[in-house]
């Protein structure tokens, strides 16, 4: 593809680090720029604990997991995202729910959640999707403990604070196409600092620091490799260039689609959503991604509700009319930090 859907903004400071790192010959989960890599990302989101973790995915599994979530437990999930926070749920035993959306974010409904909830209900998971923030205060009320999915979400915020500040604890992701990345892998964070110490203890074995091979919980490897954490390390470094540069091309797409058929993806007055990849509607969504693609733009359908893929339908209670009308005419268009105005011009133009 002449324009993939996205692309790393890479320098040299994320080529010196992993040559540090090889230098020295730490390139496990065990090296320093983890730990570089978590105090980083502590300070920039103001939360007491970080854990840096192989995939935004192993992330849910492993709050799931600290939480106590498992079988005859219910968690309630947004019908409109990426499978991994449903997928996780199963991981764990548990059942996912599916809940359907607000039409003015896209993200989960408060008042739909409100419906699905009961005694079974251990957990949400509230998705910060595609950048924007979730309705915490709405969530709030469910009276259950909220995992924030910041994992589209880098630089986002609300009136209240950043995305990934929000819940008993929040996840990111930073997989090659996100803002920030280190390559694959993901993050942790929480206030709670026994729920840290459960979630560390999972990531490494069910081994407590310090203890041998004492295992006093089975756990598993979810640990982020020293290479990926000197990448990601430097990538935080960089959060606001990066961030901003995103923001920059989805303005650029803004203009330039005005008027032609295309209709931004909506946002609540009260969030400063990000851009992870620039999202719109059309109701000939199809037909434009098939012509993007015969001249060399990754333009790409977004997912398909859950509750509309056999896999999951049965975790839908009631049908997600919002989730589905979404899936059914929203697209991305590439979108990366370093893209240059003349790039979005060819893009638009092969859309048209």
């Amino acid at each position: 593809m002449r324009f993939p859907l996205s692309r790393p903004t890479l320098g040299d400071q994320e080529a010196d680090n992993v040559r540090d790192a090889m230098a020295s010959g730490w390139i496990s989960g065990t090296g320093p720029y983890v730990g570089v890599l978590e105090r980083s990302l502590e300070q920039r989101l103001g939360r007491a604990a970080a854990i840096a973790v192989s995939s935004g995915t192993t992330a849910l599994e492993i709050v799931l997991s600290a939480l106590g979530v498992g079988p005859g437990d219910e968690v309630i999930v947004p019908a409109l995202t990426f499978a991994a926070p449903a997928a996780a749920v199963l991981t764990v035993g548990a059942v996912p729910v599916l809940c359907d959306i607000d039409p003015m974010s896209w993200t989960i409904s408060p008042e739909a959640a409100h419906a699905l909830r009961t005694e079974r209900t251990k957990a949400v998971i509230a998705v910060d999707l595609m950048g924007h923030p979730c309705d915490f205060e709405g969530l709030a009320e469910l009276d259950v403990p909220i995992v924030e999915d910041a994992a589209q979400a880098h630089g986002a915020r609300t009136e209240k604070g950043p995305a990934g500040g929000f819940g008993v604890a929040s996840v990111f992701s930073f997989h090659v196409n996100k803002a920030v990345t280190s390559g694959e892998g993901g993050a942790v964070l929480t206030d709670d600092l026994e729920l840290a110490e459960r979630v560390r203890l999972l990531v490494h074995h069910g081994m407590p620091p310090g203890q041998g091979y004492r295992h006093t919980v089975a756990g598993r490897n979810g640990r982020m490799t020293n290479l990926s954490a000197a990448v990601g390390a430097a990538q935080v470094s960089r959060w606001d260039e990066l961030v901003a540069g995103r923001l920059r091309v989805e303005r650029l797409y803004d203009v330039r689609l005005e008027n032609r058929g295309f209709e931004p993806r909506p946002k609540r007055s009260w969030a400063s959503p990000s851009c992870w990849l620039y999202g719109a509607t059309s109701q000939d969504r199809d037909a434009v991604v098939e012509r993007a693609r015969r001249h060399g733009v990754d333009a790409r359908a977004v997912w398909p509700a859950l509750s509309d893929l056999p896999l999951y339908r049965p975790y839908a209670p009631g049908r997600c009319p919002r989730a589905s009308e979404v899936s059914r005419t929203a697209m991305w268009l590439p979108t990366w930090s370093h893209m240059t105005a003349e790039d979005v011009d060819a893009v638009v133009e092969a859309l048209v």
